[in-house]
């Protein structure tokens, strides 16, 4: 597996410079519309988009091919894929917390409490683990191309389904529920926990999801 993140490492080292051009496009929205959560969104969602692309020059050229001549398990791709994604999206996080930090030395108004900033930066963290977990398996399957089309139109349905369960009053009960009101009940530590092992869960299941699909892409 070691030779796996050296290949990725240095395919991620090429991307250094649109990695800074990134941060400051993410920056210079976060200050325009005074919002600290949308540099751990944009952050987020374009760390894992380049770690997660590392899949297409795999697959370039029947890269597959060639790569699992190797000593190199599925299994084993499967699980680096999956740790790459939440080593990005850690990164992504921490790194946004910097940019942060160093914005609010000029403008004081996206000043945050601690408390703010640990639920904002878990929430950037597993949304960033949940959209890697979703096309990682998706760029095994179906390419680069293709993945990306079906992304767009899951991320249509799951907005259509946030339509409809707003208006039609559903929400409003589940946050009435007695559920989300023992979650508010949670002190910090608590909800780090609950994020962790929702993390957990959804990295996991992706790799089983995964592992099926790289085994019906790669015949051998």
């Amino acid at each position: 597996m070691k030779g796996l993140w050296v290949k990725d490492l240095l395919l991620l080292q090429k991307q250094l410079k649109t990695f800074l051009i990134f941060m400051v496009i993410a920056a210079f929205n976060a200050y325009t519309i005074k919002s600290v959560p949308v540099i751990f969104i944009f952050m987020t969602f374009f760390f894992v988009t380049t770690a997660a692309s590392t899949i297409f020059y795999d697959q370039e050229n029947h890269g597959f091919l060639y790569l699992f001549t190797l000593p190199t398990r599925k299994k084993d791709y499967v699980i680096q894929k999956q740790l790459l994604v939440l080593a990005s999206s850690l990164v992504a996080v921490v790194l946004s917390l910097v940019l942060i930090f160093l914005m609010v030395q000029f403008d004081p108004e996206l000043q945050a409490s601690a408390e703010e900033l640990l639920y904002t930066a878990l929430v950037g963290f597993f949304l960033g683990c949940l959209y890697g977990a979703i096309i990682t398996p998706l760029y095994l399957r179906y390419g680069t191309e293709k993945a990306r089309m079906l992304l767009f139109a899951i991320m249509g349905v799951f907005a259509l389904f946030g339509i409809l369960i707003q208006k039609t009053g559903v929400l409003g009960g589940m946050m009435d529920s007695s559920f989300i009101a023992s979650v508010e009940a949670f002190n910090s530590l608590q909800i780090t926990g609950l994020v962790l092992a929702l993390t957990s869960a959804v990295l996991v299941l992706s790799a089983i999801v995964s592992r099926r699909f790289i085994e019906k892409s790669v015949a051998f």
